[in-house]
């Protein structure tokens, strides 16, 4: 992977309007997509460096669960 080809994503949540609380996202994104398109709060220490084309076009990362490592 190359190093300007990184972002950095995080955990957020989101405010639940039927139960009245903060829940946690399914997915991980960049904080300005995040705070502007999803207004979330973001996770703390909840970064991880990933490659920019692993989000989709709404800037959404989703890690794929494999069984013994990365897919190739």
């Amino acid at each position: 992977m190359e190093v300007d080809k990184l972002v950095t994503v995080y955990g957020f949540s989101l405010f639940d309007i039927e139960s009245g609380q903060q829940l946690p996202s399914t997915f991980k994104a960049p904080r300005a997509v995040i705070e502007q398109d999803f207004q979330g709060t973001v996770m703390e220490g909840t970064a991880e460096l990933v490659d920019a084309q692993a989000l989709d076009e709404l800037g959404r990362f989703r890690r794929v669960a494999t069984a013994w490592g990365e897919l190739t």
